[in-house]
């Protein structure tokens, strides 16, 4: 297997995605590419364009312990359609003890930074830990979703911790965002013309609210269809129309949240 560097040389420059995603799988192996998906809809878009293109890659999903029932109800959905296995990747039981010990389960609504940590418990490391053995990262991320990731590059290398090693150990992997220049509407003419299943709050809706980024229950709410994408996320501390709503996945590492 080639390392980070050669698999990024290799894939640099390539815009089709499901030739992107397939270069991936030639150079680093179909068990060393992992997606993350949340069930959304370029997720989704990602498994069916390699389903078309006889793909195949780990797939797996962070499982905060606060997913909506409708996205747990759905992971079961997309097994069965597309007759595969999603990993279920859950937080650590001692870090997620001491954290509600020390703050309670509902230290989101105090402050920021306390929502980041919950974030970082219960999806930053998890995310982390379904990486450690994959070379390339297959993610959803579009540039339309946000001005924060309108300048995400298609292919990038990024350092990630080594959780189970010295204090401070990272590795490096390769990112890869297939989609990134899609837009919503190419998403789901996508999905439709390949009759995939769509997660159910993601449904085509004539309301004016509806959820359009998925998250944790509580910390996501339906959003008028006017505002940006991700303004249902943690509406208590944000404005509800900031670009910069983010978990923490997409983000460098902290190096430490004080709460």
């Amino acid at each position: 297997m080639l390392d980070v560097g050669q698999i990024a040389d290799a894939l640099d420059g390539i815009e089709d995605p499901w030739e992107l995603l397939s270069r991936s799988v030639e150079t680093a192996g179909s068990q060393n590419v992992a997606l993350g998906t949340s069930g959304q809809l370029t997720g989704t878009a990602i498994i069916e364009g390699a389903r078309q293109a006889g793909i195949s890659m780990r797939i797996y999903t962070v499982d905060t312990l606060r997913l909506f029932p409708e996205t747990l109800e759905y992971f079961k959905e997309l097994e069965s359609h597309y007759k595969i296995e999603i990993e279920r990747v859950t937080p650590d039981d001692s870090e997620l003890e001491k954290m509600i010990n020390q703050h309670s389960a509902f230290l989101f609504f105090d402050s920021k930074a306390k929502q980041e940590y919950c974030c970082e418990i219960r999806k930053v490391r998890p995310n982390f830990r379904a990486l450690q053995s994959a070379s390339v990262w297959i993610t959803g991320l579009r540039r339309d979703q946000s001005s924060f990731r309108k300048e995400t590059p298609r292919v990038q290398v990024v350092e990630i911790p080594l959780l189970d090693a010295e204090p401070d150990s990272v590795k490096k992997i390769v990112k890869v965002a297939p989609l990134i220049d899609w837009n919503e509407s190419q998403i789901r003419k996508f999905l439709a013309d390949g009759n995939a299943p769509i997660h159910p709050l993601l449904q085509d809706s004539n309301s004016e609210w509806i959820f359009e980024s998925l998250g944790c229950v509580i910390c996501t709410t339906r959003q008028a269809k006017w505002e940006p994408p991700r303004a249902g996320r943690w509406r208590w501390f944000n404005d509800a129309t900031a670009e910069n709503k983010e978990c923490g996945i997409h983000l460098p590492p902290p190096s430490q949240i004080n709460v």
